[in-house]
C-alpha cells in the first residue's frame, strides 16, 4: 500500500503553522481571510470562523481602512516579499475595539487557484513598551550626566570666583576704616551686600547641583520679596509692570535669604520670557492656614501655617503637555541660547529643601501662576538681631597665612595685623612648610588656603603635624570638592571657612581655634 505523502506533508504543514510564535494570516487577491492560525485568534480574540471569508480590514482600526485597501491594492499590483521589520509599526483592532501594535511581513504566494497573501504578524506591545521605558532611562541618564557635568562647572569656578568676592570683601573693610562720611559708609554697607550675595549664591548653585543641603535659619521673607522685586524692576524691560503686595504678618519660616531671593528671580524671569510685548507679574506674600484635605493634595505638606509666595503673569500660558515637564531640569521651550531650563526645576528643588511645595498652573493665553508653600515656624521667637559689636582682638598671637594669590595675601595679612596678631605671609606652601619645620615653636596658628599649586591645604596641614602635632590649622577655601570631615580631621585642621569671609567672621573664627586646648 503506498503511503499518503501528500497527506502527511499537510499534516506537518498545518502542525507547523498552527504552532508558529507569529500570528499567521492568509488572503486571497480580493482581500478576503482564508487561513489563520491560534496566535491571530489570540492576537485579536476572534474565533477563526468569525474571520475566515472576511475582509482583511475587519482587524485593521476604522480611522485607517481606507488608507489600509489602497496599500493592499499597491501591494497586490507588484507583488512582492517584505521582510518583518522592513515596513511601518502599524495598528490592529480586536474584536472588543482595542487595539494593538503590530509588525507585519508580507509574502506572496502564486498557486493554481491564483495569488494569495501570507503575512505574518507580531505583537510588538511589550517591544514598545521596553523601548519606551529603555528611552526613559537613557533620558534620565543624560539628566544626570548634566547635572553632574554642571556640579563639576560649577566646583570649577566657584574657588576662583569666591577669591575675587574675597578680595572684594577684605579691601572693602579695610578702605572702611577711612571712610567717615555717611554716604561712603552707607555705600560700603552696599558692597558688601552685595559680595555677600555672590557668596550665598554660590553656595546655593553648589547646593544644587550636589544635591546637599544648606544651613537655614529664622527669617522673615518680607525683606527678600522686596529686595528680589526691587531687582527685578531694574534688569526686567519697561513694558513690564511688577507689582508687589507684602503681607506684614506672613509667618517667618526656617529657610536661607538667598534661596528665597533666587526663587523669585528665576520665577520673575521666566515670567517677563512669556510676556515678550510686555504684561504685569503679581508677587505676593502672604500667610494661609492649611486645613488637612487642602494639604493632602501636596506631597510632603501637612495642615498649619504656611508662608505663600505667589508669582502670576500675565503672559503666554503653557499648554498640558508643557505643563507636565515644566519641573524636569533642562527643559525649557525657550530659543537655543534663551534658557538653560533650569529655572523651574531649581525653583522646585530649593522649595523642597525648605519642607515646602510648588503648586503650578497655567492655561494658555491666560497666563501662569506659580505658588510656593513654605511652613511656618512653630514658635514665633522675637527677630534675632545679629550681633553688631567689634570683633574680638588677638594678644600679638604668631599667626603664619598662606594664600597663593598675592593680593588675597597681602589683604589677609592687613587684616590679621589690624586685629592684633603678628603675621607671616606666604604664597608658596612649600616655603610655608620650611619654615615651620625651622621653627617649630615659631607659631601659634597657621591659615592656610586649599586650593594651591604643589601642595594642598589639607597636605600642608598633614605635613605640619607631622612636625608639631599640637599647631592648629585653619582652612580658608572658595571649594573642597570629595574632602571628608574624617580627612579634615586627619590632617589636624581645626576649622574651614568658606570665602569669601568678612573680618567679623575671620576673627571670631581665630579666636575660637586659639581658645581651644592644644590636640594631643
Amino acid at each position: 500500500m503506498t503511503p499518503d505523502v501528500s497527506g502527511a506533508t499537510e499534516l506537518r504543514l498545518r502542525a507547523a503553522v498552527e504552532s508558529s510564535p507569529s500570528g499567521l494570516l492568509m488572503m486571497d487577491a480580493r482581500g478576503l481571510i482564508v487561513l489563520v492560525n491560534r496566535e491571530v485568534e489570540r492576537l485579536f480574540g476572534y474565533p477563526r470562523e468569525e474571520l475566515l471569508g472576511k475582509p482583511v480590514e475587519v482587524i485593521v482600526p476604522e480611522r485607517l481602512r481606507a488608507e489600509h485597501s489602497g496599500h493592499r491594492g499597491d501591494f497586490l499590483a507588484d507583488p512582492r516579499m517584505r521582510a518583518m521589520g522592513s515596513g511601518r509599526e502599524l495598528s490592529g483592532r480586536r474584536k472588543d475595539g482595542t487595539e494593538v501594535r503590530v509588525e507585519i511581513g508580507l509574502t506572496p504566494v502564486a498557486t493554481d487557484e491564483g495569488l494569495f497573501v501570507l503575512a505574518s504578524i507580531v505583537d510588538i506591545t511589550f517591544r514598545m513598551a521596553a523601548e519606551a521605558e529603555r528611552r526613559r532611562l537613557e533620558d534620565e541618564l543624560r539628566q544626570a550626566q548634566k547635572l553632574e557635568a554642571l556640579g563639576t562647572l560649577a566646583g570649577g569656578i566657584a574657588h576662583d570666583f569666591n577669591n575675587i568676592l574675597f578680595g572684594i570683601v577684605g579691601y572693602a573693610e579695610l578702605v572702611g576704616k577711612d571712610l567717615r562720611t555717611p554716604q561712603g559708609e552707607a555705600d560700603l554697607a552696599e558692597l558688601l551686600k552685595a559680595a555677600a550675595r555672590g557668596r550665598e549664591l554660590i553656595e546655593r548653585i553648589m547646593v544644587f547641583s550636589r544635591r546637599e543641603t544648606t544651613v537655614r535659619h529664622a527669617i522673615a521673607m518680607g525683606p527678600t520679596v522686596a529686595e528680589a522685586a526691587k531687582l527685578l524692576r531694574a534688569i526686567l524691560p519697561a513694558t513690564i509692570e511688577v507689582s508687589v503686595r507684602v503681607d506684614e504678618a506672613a509667618p517667618r519660616i526656617l529657610g536661607d535669604a538667598t534661596s528665597i531671593h533666587q526663587v523669585l528671580m528665576n520665577l520673575g524671569t521666566n515670567a517677563a520670557h512669556a510676556m515678550p510685548e510686555g504684561g504685569v507679574i503679581e508677587i505676593a506674600l502672604e500667610s494661609q492656614y492649611l486645613r488637612d484635605s487642602v494639604a493632602r493634595s501636596h506631597p510632603g505638606l501637612h495642615e498649619g501655617p504656611y508662608a505663600l509666595l505667589t508669582v502670576r503673569d500675565t503672559g503666554s500660558g503653557m499648554p498640558r503637555e508643557v505643563l507636565q515637564r515644566a519641573f524636569e531640569p533642562f527643559f525649557t521651550t525657550k530659543g537655543k541660547g534663551v534658557g538653560t531650563g533650569l529655572g523651574l526645576s531649581m525653583v522646585h528643588s530649593i522649595v523642597k529643601a525648605h519642607e515646602g511645595a510648588v503648586e503650578l498652573t497655567s492655561v494658555p493665553g491666560m497666563g501662569t501662576t506659580v505658588t510656593c508653600f513654605f511652613p511656618a515656624l512653630g514658635l514665633t521667637p522675637a527677630e534675632e538681631r545679629a550681633a553688631a559689636g567689634e570683633p574680638p582682638l588677638g594678644e600679638g598671637e604668631r599667626v603664619l597665612l598662606v594664600e597663593d594669590e598675592l593680593s588675597l595675601a597681602s589683604m589677609n595679612a592687613r587684616r590679621l595685623a589690624e586685629l592684633g596678631y603678628q603675621v607671616t605671609a606666604e604664597t608658596d606652601p612649600e616655603l610655608a612648610l620650611e619654615r615651620v619645620r625651622a621653627h617649630p615653636d615659631g607659631f601659634d596658628l597657621v591659615i592656610t588656603d586649599y586650593l594651591m599649586p604643589r601642595l594642598l591645604g589639607v597636605d600642608l596641614a598633614r605635613e605640619i603635624r607631622a612636625v608639631r602635632p599640637d599647631l592648629p590649622v585653619m582652612l580658608l577655601t572658595g571649594f573642597i570638592e570629595n574632602l571628608s570631615a574624617e580627612a579634615i580631621g586627619a590632617a589636624c585642621v581645626r576649622r574651614v571657612l568658606k570665602k569669601p569671609v568678612t573680618l567679623r567672621e575671620l576673627a571670631v573664627a581665630v579666636r575660637e581655634v586659639l581658645a581651644r586646648a592644644p590636640a594631643g
